[in-house]
């Protein structure tokens, strides 16, 4: 198995001679390339280090201010249990009457899906 790879190797080595020169040189190019850059990197790590500085020690100037309390507005709930109709007060306060613009837009929006769909039926 090893001497079919081989064989192949050659084979291709012979007919790509160009070919296969230039990939061995790219890769021994960036190999000693990173060779040397890791060298290089090495001796400088070497010499940027320092003494070793001590721990910094926490000291405190000003004394911790406590967080404000908290305080739920009545429109939030930890757990609110939802109810199956609006009040005239909160539909009041949430809904908006579209306007005819908008609404002429969304019905075009929804012929067109409706049109889409139709047209895809078979």
């Amino acid at each position: 198995m090893i001497d079919e790879i081989k064989e192949k190797v050659q084979t291709f080595i012979e007919e790509n001679s160009k070919l296969a020169a230039t990939v061995i040189g790219l890769f021994l190019f960036l190999s000693l390339s990173a060779v040397v850059v890791l060298f290089f990197h090495a001796g400088k790590r070497k010499e940027q280090k320092g003494p070793a500085l001590p721990p910094e020690v926490f000291v405190q100037k000003n004394d911790f201010l406590p967080p404000a309390e908290i305080t739920l507005t009545e429109d939030y709930y930890f757990s609110r249990v939802p109810e199956d109709k609006w009040s005239e007060e909160e539909r009041d306060r949430w809904f908006t009457n579209p306007d005819e613009t908008s609404l002429k837009e969304l019905g075009k929006a929804n012929d067109g899906i409706a049109k889409r769909i139709t047209e895809a039926a078979p």
